[in-house]
């Protein structure tokens, strides 16, 4: 099928789509500011990675990262906003927050 006003031609190629048998969700609130807390106790395998999206209901930011994440140091995500990590394991993502038993929610495979 050419394009409009081009001599090019949209080529198809072959796209695979992969369905993960395995998906994943949850939340993570952190009790206490200036704590960075594992997203999830148990180790989960990925194959795709995570979205992280900070609950609706916080009213300051919180902040994702490694280990070493805080509220000086990490990804700020404020209400409502989100961000997708390309990784294999849930255990390497941490979250810290500026107000006490606010958090995030998580889905992956």
């Amino acid at each position: 099928m050419p394009i409009i006003g081009t001599t090019n031609s949209i080529l198809k190629t072959g796209i695979r789509v992969y369905n993960p048998p395995n998906t994943i969700t949850g939340q993570k609130t952190v009790a206490a500011t200036g704590t960075a807390e594992v997203l999830t106790a148990a180790s989960n395998q990925l194959t795709v990675g995570l979205t992280v999206k900070a609950l609706a209901s916080n009213t300051n930011p919180v902040f994702v990262g490694n280990s070493t994440v805080s509220t000086a140091v990490g990804f700020e995500l404020s209400a409502g906003e989100q961000i997708f990590i390309p990784i294999t394991d849930t255990a390497t993502i941490y979250v810290d927050v500026t107000t006490n038993g606010e958090g995030v929610s998580y889905i992956g495979n």
